[in-house]
């Protein structure tokens, strides 16, 4: 098993701040709208029932994106990790997906739950 692999590392390390953040949003999210904390975007921020909404919303895609991540990382470090060549920019491309299905997930469930802006 090699966890210091840069695809598992990349993933195992991303993955675990994605459900730490999700945790985080669940149990503690940001109460009132504002500009520093929690999920923004315009669509989210348009009244306190939408943000309160978008933060349940979205710590519910962080954590299962986050345990794909995970998931994916400790798989790649049991098989002996990727190549660096190819583990980095593969690690790469799976963060940044992730994060764009998270925001466009976040972003349907808002447009279904409330209707377009």
């Amino acid at each position: 098993m090699n966890l210091l692999a840069p695809f598992s590392l990349t993933l195992i390390l991303s993955g675990a701040t994605f459900v730490l953040m999700a945790a985080l949003m669940r149990y503690r999210p940001p109460r009132k709208i504002n500009q520093l904390y929690g999920y923004r975007t315009r669509a989210s921020m348009a009244s306190q029932e939408r943000w309160d909404y978008a933060q349940q919303a979205s710590a519910a895609r962080s954590r299962f994106w986050g345990w794909v991540m995970v998931a994916l990382g400790l798989m790649d470090a049991g098989l002996g990790g990727m190549p660096v060549g190819a583990g980095i920019p593969l690690s790469l491309i799976i963060l940044i997906g992730s994060c764009v299905l998270l925001l466009k997930g976040t972003e349907d469930d808002l447009k279904k739950h409330f209707g377009p802006l």
